[in-house]
This record gives structure tokens, sequence and C-alpha cells, in this order.
């Protein structure tokens, strides 16, 4: 026997189809806006976390590393830097900005505590790497059932 299923009605939908075009016109006002200011959450990281370290990667795409630095208190590494507009860009007006420029900080807190003095950076191909050796306290311990 066939059924029949009436087509779904959402008193909703007027009001999420608003929704949408609020956000898309708060995106495209406060989207240039943050652009002008530098851009979201600068550098984006990945973090990867082994048995015996940890490593964070940054890209860092325009910034010398002569122009970045490092710091570790505790569970927290600072990335610090500025990311430098390019030597002509007075003389051209922009049709079209989507890359930061200015100073950067960003705080990451580590899930483990790691070994400071062992600590190594590195920068490559606009990726800035940095190795994180775990503390002895923070690697995992086998212990022995009697």
């Amino acid at each position: 026997m066939a059924t029949f299923r009436w087509p779904a009605w959402d008193p909703f939908s007027g009001l999420r189809l608003l929704q949408r075009e609020i956000e898309r016109a708060g995106r495209s006002v406060f989207g240039d806006l943050q652009q002008a200011v530098g851009g979201g959450v600068y550098p984006p990281v990945n973090i990867f976390s082994g048995p015996d370290d940890m490593i964070v990667q940054c890209e860092m795409a325009g910034v010398a590393k002569e122009d970045v630095q490092l710091s570790i208190t505790g569970e927290t590494l600072s990335i610090r830097g500025l990311k430098k507009p390019p030597r002509d860009h007075e003389q051209y007006r922009y049709q079209r900005r989507e890359r930061g420029l200015g100073e950067f900080d960003r705080t990451i807190v580590l899930p483990d505590k790691v070994d400071a003095d062992r600590v190594e950076a590195k920068m490559e191909a606009g990726v800035l790497t940095v190795r994180l050796p775990k503390s002895e306290a923070a690697k995992p311990k086998q212990v022995q059932v009697k």
C-alpha cells in the first residue's frame, strides 16, 4: 500500500532565512573591519602530542624569522611577531585585502609541562615548527603490578 506524506511545514523557515541574511550582512561589514585590524586568530596553529614531545605548527606566510619571538612560561607558549607590509605598498591602492599586517601575539596553553631548555624552533616554507619536549613529570610511566 502506498503511503502519502504531507509536505513538511516549517513555521520557522522564514525566521531562519532572515537569520542567515543578517549573519551574511554582518560578515560582510564586520569581516572587512576584522581584516583591517589583522584578521581573526593569527597565526593559525596545529598542536600534535606524542609520548615524548609536542609539536606546534603555525602558518606564518610573509613573516621573517627575525620578526618572531617565542617564550615559554610553565605550560604557556607565547608567539609574538610582526608581519610587515611589502616595500612598495604605498605606491598601490588595495583592490582586495584579505591578508592582515602588523603586530600579532598568540598565547597557547599547552596540555603538558615542557622542558624549556630543550625547545627547538625552525621556520620553513612559511610554517613555524616548534618542538617542545615533555618534562619528565609529564611523560607516562610504566608501573609494574606486583
